[in-house]
């Protein structure tokens, strides 16, 4: 079987090697050069995933423990507090250092890569993806796997009747720019890590943090990032912490990440979408990488397993995915989307009165729930139009996860049509500016 993986993604290149160990003809065509893959940046995940899927340890000079971390509120009057135990304590890899190994395992496995090669769209013929199309040429295949990222021309360029999203919501992505700062003899803060929820009462969240030889800035809204709007945000945290230097020593780059649940139909015959181009990420932090990888390593043993890629089993790729994975993101997506509704005055509140605590903001929110909100209904009741928004938002999320996990066993167009408008029927959305 002839495969095309569009782009050199995370989860397209697990999938690209686990096909060729298995004896396929597999190319990856990927527009940037090859020292110019990955961010220069860290990033979270689970090491031990890329371990049991390259076979290989782990340079210990690609990676580091963060610090404990604080949540800030808007008014900058409550922090929130996450301790780590050395057991949970993060840690973070240059995406560099990943993304490079995910490309020598690729090679070594037998997979073919033209780097420099641009997508312009997917080539159909006869009601299927059947390749690719890219500047200089059309590229046959008996299955496209798609990781080309959130503005995937493949996935954009599918005809209207396969039914997959190409368009994205107000609140579904995530503009991002990043840099290193040098970092001066100032004073330390108590805890190295903050995290700014609706930072400057604007819809996003920005963070600084202070690490032994650098400086990390993120700045990220809903909505395209003003111009000026870092530099202001950077030298803001600089007068707050006169260790942040004011030079640029890596990064410096910008990001547009998805952050919401994944795309319910994500195949379609002759095409499988796996990462971002799927729009596979925790919503509360656009962390992707894990559901990137696990993605991969599914479609290729769903294919392998049955001994071919016709679009029952790649359904069962699809239908798995969610079971597994979507729901719980799903769930992740609804409180995301609420705590977008609610005002800055709001979210003090729900610091302030300790509706949200550490327990709720540990793991991007996966510990909050409807119960454990309940739990402090007394004090969310002297606001209970903020309070129960998240509440709201935790009810959708659920109904929405239950949806997603609920998917037809077989592939059938008129049953997954039915099941896709169920997802959506279940969203929370973003509405206000």
């Amino acid at each position: 079987m002839k495969t095309a993986v569009a782009g050199a993604g995370h989860g397209g290149l697990v999938a690209a090697a686990l096909l060729a160990k298995a004896g396929h003809d597999v190319t990856v065509y990927e527009k940037k050069k090859r020292e110019e893959l990955g961010h220069d940046w860290e990033d979270r995940f689970t090491f031990s995933l890329l371990s049991e899927i390259t076979g290989k340890e782990i340079d210990g000079n690609s990676w580091r423990y963060r610090g404990d971390c604080a949540f800030v509120s808007p008014s900058y009057k409550t922090r929130v507090i996450i301790n780590y135990s050395d057991e949970n304590r993060q840690k973070i890899m240059e995406r560099k250092y990943l993304i490079n190994e995910l490309v020598d395992f690729a090679a070594e496995s037998g997979v073919k890569f033209r780097f420099e090669t641009e997508i312009t769209g997917a080539y159909i013929r006869e009601n299927r993806v059947s390749g690719i199309k890219t500047r200089g040429e059309t590229v046959e295949a008996d299955l496209v796997i798609d990781a080309a990222g959130v503005f995937s021309p493949v996935r954009m360029s599918l005809p209207e009747d396969f039914g997959i999203e190409k368009e994205l919501a107000r609140g579904d992505l995530f503009y991002a720019k990043r840099a290193y700062f040098n970092k001066t003899d100032g004073d330390m803060p108590d805890v190295p890590f903050e995290v700014y929820l609706c930072h400057d009462r604007e819809q996003g969240l920005s963070w600084c943090c202070i690490n032994e030889d650098s400086v990390d800035i993120l700045i990220g809204r809903i909505d395209p990032l003003d111009d000026g709007k870092f530099e202001k945000c950077a030298e803001n945290f600089r007068k707050a912490h006169p260790c942040i230097g004011d030079k640029i020593i890596r990064g410096g780059q910008s990001a547009v990440i998805p952050v919401r649940r994944p795309l319910a139909l994500m195949t379609a015959p002759g095409y499988a979408a796996a990462g971002d181009s799927a729009f596979m990420t925790t919503p509360m932090n656009g962390m992707g990488i894990d559901l990137s990888l696990k993605a991969g390593r599914l479609l290729a043993e769903t294919i392998i397993k049955n001994k071919n890629a016709k679009p029952e089993t790649l359904w069962e790729y699809n239908r798995k995915f969610h079971a597994l994975y979507g729901g719980m993101t799903a769930k992740n997506e609804g409180l995301k989307n609420s705590l977008l509704e609610v005002p800055g005055e709001g979210v003090d509140f729900l610091f302030d009165s300790a509706v949200i605590q550490a327990s709720d903001l540990a793991g991007a929110g996966a510990k909050t729930s409807i119960v454990s909100l309940l739990g402090k209904f007394i004090r969310g009741m002297k606001a209970p139009g903020y309070f129960f928004a998240i509440i709201r938002g935790l009810i959708k999320g659920a109904g929405l996860k239950k949806a997603l996990e609920s998917a037809p066993r077989d592939y059938d167009l008129k049953k997954t049509a039915e099941w896709q408008k169920r997802t959506e029927q279940n969203t929370v959305k973003v509405t206000r500016k």
